[in-house]
């Protein structure tokens, strides 16, 4: 029971977390939006994945992070609470590592794709 009440409390809080993002995804008028049919098209919705998969990065970050708080704060003193929230501390660190990287190599790529201007 104790490991269902913590994955219903993960979902839960993903879910009240990501739903803002559901009001960026406005699309005016999908019925009428032209197949991509050029390169720009396919660059525009690359960027548009791109950018998701960033903002993905950063929200699972500061999940990682405050998840990192309750186990610290919760450990009471416990050795192996404390090491699993450093650890949690250290992946949060990787992921935020991460999504830096996927934003300048979208900037490296961009620069090599449309060449030296």
């Amino acid at each position: 029971m104790n490991k269902t009440l913590k994955v219903v409390t993960a979902v839960a809080l993903a879910v009240s977390i990501l739903s803002p993002l559901a009001a960026l995804a406005q699309v005016p008028n999908i019925s009428g939006t032209p197949p991509i049919s050029s390169l720009s098209g396919v660059q525009t919705s690359l960027y548009g994945i791109v950018n998701w998969i960033i903002v993905i990065f950063w929200v699972l970050t500061v999940l990682f992070l405050v998840w990192a708080a309750v186990l610290y704060l919760t450990g009471a003193g416990n050795e192996e609470k404390i090491k699993e929230a450093k650890n949690r501390v250290i992946y949060a660190i990787i992921a935020a590592a991460i999504a830096l990287l996927a934003t300048g190599l979208q900037s490296i790529v961009t620069s090599i794709l449309k060449g030296n201007q």
